[in-house]
């Protein structure tokens, strides 16, 4: 018997806000609160704004028009435009990471329920991860297993080959019919070997077959737009509470801040401009945020670009952008002067070097190629900061956002700006939605496993019962449910164990059977 098998949920969320701050002030809080009345928190007016909000309309109608056409795109640019809050916790692809997409569900609670106007649930998600990240753009997430499975959950079924896995999910080329069959050919596999069930294999090949394999889905011209189609239809087919169920539609946070950037770098009073073009206010938002999350590390920058041979693979953060090389890989860069002139300088993974004039024109010119992709502090710079949308985060977002704000305001402050820092300073920058989840499905020996959108639409999809007793759910139950991604973050002891999934999925049932939505196969009934 190993040391926590006989620990209960609870002691393994003690493990979790152990770990995390965010998570234990939250519970300590708000965790008798039911999730409905969590989820009010993000219905919040917006803000006030020291660019003009209706750019965002724009950027969005831009991002959603080709792919999913004139009415979709306006209906979701209008919602966005209506909201004070926009979800940034997601990852660009295709997604079936249990975490993110009941997530996103939660957070469009006020929608789903009918207590806040829109047809759509628009999510900003960052396409500068990998394919092969722990949301695995590459392909599918599968929670529920047959009786031959040992390995850890979920399993990962890949579309795209291995050899792209470190591929910039932004970058990526669209997937193929031949991918497609090559993981239709696995999921036979699977279900010979008894890895997974013959109804998960029905729902799995259904999926490759009639969404995957779709003259519009293979006709797009890169992954991103591939995702955003899919996604929406995955959410309809989850989503059975009316004729006309919410658009759940991804959007790639860097495009929406590549086409921000499109105005600001015209506007020499635009926060952006400021913030690259001034020589004092960028020299002391660079030193003010030099370590913080999301943003850069000066002295890692130089020493990566120092070393001999190849950088090694130390994390490093980069200064408003990320270059991109020939296989569609990020760059880390710093500013640097090359002969009088400023420049963004980076070394990749080969260990070449990569330079680039920061102007504005250059800048625009190489947003427009894709030659440079805009970080994580440029994309809340343009969205959060100029724009006073209050981004739902995760359990690090909170942290790392709100000393960017006080970064930036304080550097304002510095230069006697105290009006637009004042307006920087009252965004709200710690709004959290993680590691919770509403709905789960039933495992092997009386277990409870995340319900991923593979688990949810096999068992036919969600109903307004459905949606009832989920946000009844208490907030502390909600985390439970949602230990697997949890203890998983918090880096808990527990997860070096071999078996820790299972002993969680049944603390799990022994708490939540009965109080939460469980998602079973017709077989299963």
């Amino acid at each position: 018997m190993t040391l926590y098998s006989q620990s209960n949920a609870s002691q393994y969320l003690e493990m979790v806000c152990h770990k995390l701050p965010v998570v234990k002030n939250i519970l300590g809080t708000l965790g008798h609160m039911s999730l409905g009345a969590y989820t009010e928190r993000f219905n919040t007016l917006p803000c006030p704004s020291l660019q003009p909000r209706g750019d965002i309309r724009q950027a969005a109608f831009a991002q959603i028009y080709p792919v999913l056409g004139k009415d979709t795109a306006t209906r979701a640019a209008n919602d966005l435009l209506a909201s004070g809050t926009v979800m940034t916790t997601t990852h660009l692809g295709i997604d079936y990471f249990a975490n993110s997409v009941q997530g996103n569900l939660i957070y469009g609670a006020g929608t789903l329920m009918g207590r806040r106007k829109g047809t759509t649930i628009p999510i900003f998600c960052f396409g500068n991860v990998p394919l092969n990240s722990s949301t695995f753009a590459r392909g599918l997430l599968v929670y529920g297993t047959g009786p031959g499975a040992n390995k850890t959950l979920p399993l990962r079924l890949p579309v795209f080959p291995n050899n792209e896995k470190r591929t910039m999910a932004s970058l990526a080329k669209p997937f193929t019919m031949a991918m497609q069959q090559r993981a239709i050919q696995k999921t036979i596999k699977w279900e010979k070997e008894n890895l997974i069930s013959k109804a998960t294999a029905k729902t799995i090949l259904s999926l490759l077959e009639h969404e995957y394999g779709d003259d519009r889905v293979q006709s797009q011209d890169n992954y991103a737009a591939q995702a955003m189609i899919v996604n929406r239809r995955l959410g309809k087919r989850m989503l059975k509470t009316s004729d006309q169920s919410p658009d759940i539609i991804y959007l790639e946070i860097e495009k929406i801040a590549a086409f921000l950037l499109g105005k600001d770098l015209n506007h020499e009073n635009s926060l952006a401009y400021r913030i690259f073009f001034n020589t004092t206010l960028r020299d002391t938002i660079i030193q003010h945020l030099d370590g913080c999350p999301g943003c850069w590390h000066v002295g890692r920058l130089n020493a990566r670009q120092a070393a001999l041979g190849k950088p090694n693979a130390t994390s490093t953060g980069t200064i408003f952008f990320w270059g991109i090389d020939a296989y569609g890989r990020r760059i880390p860069l710093s500013l640097k002067s090359v002969k009088n002139d400023l420049c963004l300088c980076g070394r990749d993974d080969r260990g070449d070097f990569y330079t680039m004039n920061f102007t504005r024109d250059e800048l625009i010119r190489a947003l427009g190629t894709q030659k440079i992709l805009p970080s994580l502090f440029t994309c809340f710079l343009l969205i959060c900061f100029a724009r006073g949308f209050n981004c739902v985060g995760g359990v690090f977002q909170g942290a790392y956002l709100s000393r960017m704000k006080n970064g930036i305001a304080k550097a304002l402050e510095d230069l006697s700006d105290n009006t637009n820092a004042k307006i920087i300073r009252d965004i709200t920058t710690d709004l959290y939605q993680d590691g919770m989840l509403a709905f789960m499905s039933p495992g092997q020996d009386n277990a409870l496993l995340p319900a991923g959108p593979i688990e949810i639409i096999q068992a036919g999809g969600i109903d307004k019962n459905d949606l009832t007793k989920a946000f009844g759910l208490t907030v502390t139950q909600a985390h439970m449910a949602g230990l697997f991604g949890a203890l998983t973050d918090a880096g808990a002891p527990i997860t070096r164990q071999p078996d820790w999934q299972e002993m969680v999925a049944q603390a799990c049932a022994r708490e939540l059977f009965g109080k939460i939505p469980l998602f079973k196969s017709p077989a299963e009934t």
